[in-house]
């Protein structure tokens, strides 16, 4: 058509799109979740290794296409304040989470097994009495829960196949998860207490300084029951707060009500988080406060009404009385939920718990103690961001002269908790975890208090930013006072930046392996299959292919005893008091694993003993042959003499000349003359860390058979015998019967 070449094109493109744009809208969703079940539905037997990349791609898009809707996008209210807080708590996850696999295989924190492993107890045996009431067992239950999670996972992954079969190491990932969880929901309970006390701005920096704070980061990687505590605490104190505050526009019959509904949350709440730890049952004193800021407001409003100026004493009491019954009840139930055999277990509860008094007041704990338990608390406190305590210290200086009814809330929490602390010698700072959020929240209303002063101060003098000037410190001073917000996040900055360098050097640390690891690794890569190893008090966890040997200080032996036994690697733990005069007869130690600020765990060092080779190890020469000539005993040692009630230890030196198809059980008797046995032991080769079937031909393997005589056994001479056995069908395989090792003396 004449003049159509002149039309430019992109105008229809654009009415086009817009056009189709509303039912691309409307059936994206659709379509998306349509494809998404298909590639469930096929999964890894049709789409192989690309399911899960498919399938996790199709699930964005399709949260994408919801959140793009027209409807939805009309009803969600994007603020700053949600960016901010999306932008929180995305970095408190982050700081909760890195590092999660902390120390595993090994535990570094004392008391997570208190939680974790007593999960694991009663979900592997249905019995939900806990073993001790040191702590509540709420969180306990909770992490059984957890525990049959995990166990339904590792059965659909053909891991388990019975509650027995779960592998703590796995499990303490989940359990550990569940706490950065509710360390993250603390974070936005923290912002939510914040706002409803004294603005979203508050809500926000306190949200923002428990956030990085980082012992509440690190403590959130344990399973423990602080971080759930400070979480239970804070959400129970979101009713209470409500409770304390005056309602607005609202009819006092319908206020009535709501108030009661609120103190029995609130009686829940206080409930459930003493049920997690027991110090978190002073928060029942902010309950009582805020009962009687709700009676006394209430009652004034009556009398208001009525147009008397002072309310009366009979009718405060009335009030104050419903709502201590409501409140009553929530604990009640709220405890019985979280400790449901309280009132049966009741004088096992008051037993521990009197232990846990007599600990903390009397006895003491070694290493945890302070004549000046209130000095140990404030020095905890600036480690965690030096200009953040002074703020906290100022929050709550600022509150006490102040004394708004948000004021009397938050003290009521932080001062009972502070005297407790405060009045026991054993200090733990982690016992400070429920009331650090209040802390910040002080610290923020403080903040917040002094910039809007400040910005009121300058509107009110008429001061304005200089303008079409050259920039000067005093200008620029006076611009930044000038703007609430930058000045706000000015100083945010100043208190977040060292807690927050302080908790990424935390995490760091906790995301590196420890010494433990490494020490691990470096034996794994230089010992063979069956060799011994000695640990100080299982100061490693070895892989089943070695065997560890000792449980006492290395320095109870000689260089040489270890030589003799064929111990090649021996491991120190450095931390310990084993003598540095005695470790000198050892030599350099061939490694050295240190903290040096760069990792945790214990200071190990690694001994070569300087074993000599299996091949060139004196022994007795033997030549016996086994399994039609498959095995033969290439020599063996011992001492020839044995005191009765200690151990013979003995050596077997077997040579592979072919391969074997079954596993064999080696047998150690000492006979008398009459051919009965006096001391008898069946272990298979290497104690089954290097089976038989697994022998190579030309395998020269030392076999350590160390047997114990009976304290019964009467002093004589004896004979020993060796030999090997199938254990399934319990045919012997020694070519010519047992095999003689000589005369065994025994003395008393």
């Amino acid at each position: 058509m004449p003049g159509m070449a002149n039309v430019p094109v992109e105008p229809r493109v654009a009415a086009q799109t817009q056009r189709y744009r509303p039912r691309l809208l409307r059936y994206a969703p659709g379509a998306l979740a349509l494809t998404l079940f298909l590639t469930l539905a096929l999964g890894h037997g049709i789409l192989g290794a690309a399911a899960a990349p498919v399938q996790g791609v199709l699930a964005l898009a399709l949260l994408g296409s919801i959140l793009a809707h027209p409807q939805v996008m009309a009803r969600v209210r994007v603020t700053r304040t949600a960016v901010t807080l999306v932008g929180i708590l995305a970095l408190a996850l982050g700081l909760r989470v890195w590092g999660l696999r902390f120390g595993l295989p090994y535990f570094e924190h004392p008391d997570e097994w208190a939680v974790a492993d007593e999960a694991l107890r009663m979900l592997r045996t249905g019995e939900y009495t806990p073993f001790s009431y040191t702590y509540p067992t709420l969180y306990v239950y909770m992490q059984v829960g957890v525990a049959a999670l995990h166990f339904l996972w590792g059965a659909g992954a053909g891991l388990y196949r019975t509650p027995a079969d779960i592998d703590p190491v796995q499990f303490y990932v989940w359990a550990r998860a569940l706490t950065a969880l509710l360390g993250t929901g603390a974070v936005a309970l923290t912002f939510l207490a914040g706002r409803s006390l004294y603005g979203c701005t508050v809500g926000l920096l306190a949200a923002a300084l428990i956030t990085v704070m980082p012992a509440v980061a690190g403590d959130a990687h344990y399973v423990t029951t602080d971080t759930p505590a400070m979480f239970f605490t804070l959400l129970a104190f979101l009713a209470i707060a409500q409770i304390g505050t005056a309602p607005e526009h609202s009819e006092r019959q319908k206020t009535l009500w709501s108030t009661l509904a609120l103190t029995f949350v609130a009686g829940f709440g206080v409930g459930i988080a003493t049920a997690t730890k027991w110090n978190a049952g002073t928060l029942v004193i902010a309950l009582l406060a805020a009962i009687v800021l709700a009676a006394y407001r209430r009652t004034s409003d009556a009398q208001l009404s009525t147009l008397n100026a002072q309310p009366s004493k009979s009718s405060v009491q009335c009030s104050m009385l419903s709502y201590l019954l409501a409140a009553l009840a929530g604990i009640l139930v709220g405890f019985t939920l979280g400790v449901p055999f309280w009132l049966r277990d009741l004088p096992r509860i008051l037993t521990d718990l009197a232990g846990i008094i007599r600990h903390y007041r009397l006895d003491g704990h070694p290493g945890a103690e302070s004549d000046r338990p209130a000095l140990f608390y404030w020095w905890a406190l600036t480690r965690e961001g030096t200009l953040l305590a002074w703020a906290c210290l100022g929050g709550v200086a600022l509150a006490f002269l102040r004394r708004k009814s948000a004021d009397i809330l938050v003290l009521a929490v932080v001062v009972p908790a502070v005297l407790q602390l405060t009045g026991v010698k054993v200090v733990f700072f982690r016992n400070a975890m429920p009331i650090l959020p209040f802390l910040c929240i002080l610290a923020a209303a403080l903040v917040v208090a002094i910039i809007d002063q400040l910005t009121t101060a300058k509107r009110d003098a008429g001061m304005q930013p200089e303008r079409r000037k050259a920039p000067t410190p005093v200008a620029f001073v006076r611009r930044l006072i000038g703007n609430r917000t930058a000045l706000l996040l000015a100083v945010a900055a100043l208190l977040m930046a060292e807690p927050l360098a302080q908790a990424i050097h935390d995490e760091t640390l906790r995301s590196r392996p420890t010494t433990r690891i490494l020490a691990g690794e470096w034996l794994e890569a230089r010992t063979t299959d069956g060799e011994r190893v000695w640990l100080e008090d299982n100061t490693l966890i070895l892989s089943p292919r070695l065997r560890a040997v000792g449980g006492e200080p290395a320095i109870r032996h000689e260089l040489a005893w270890y030589r003799e036994q064929g111990i090649r690697f021996v491991v120190v733990h450095l931390d310990r008091d084993t003598g540095a005069a005695a470790l000198n007869a050892f030599g350099e130690p061939a490694a050295r694993f240190l903290r040096a600020g760069k990792r945790h765990g214990p200071e190990l060092a690694i001994f070569d003993t300087g074993a000599p080779d299996v091949a060139t190890e004196p022994r007795t020469p033997s030549g016996a042959t086994l399994g039609a000539g498959a095995i033969v005993l290439d020599g063996y040692r011992h001492p020839g003499r044995v005191q009765a009630g200690k151990t013979l230890t003995l050596a077997l030196f077997w040579r592979a000349t072919r391969s074997l198809p079954l596993d064999y059980t080696v047998y150690v008797h000492l006979v008398d003359a009459a051919g009965s046995k006096v001391a008898q032991r069946d272990v298979p080769p290497l104690e089954g860390r290097r089976p038989t079937s697994a022998w190579q031909p030309g395998d020269l393997v030392r076999d350590d058979q160390d047997l114990f005589v009976p304290e019964t056994v009467a002093p004589g001479t004896y004979r020993l015998l060796v030999g090997m056995y199938d254990a399934a069908t319990m045919t012997p395989i020694n070519d010519a019967g047992p095999i003689d090792l000589g005369v065994v003396t025994v003395t008393r």
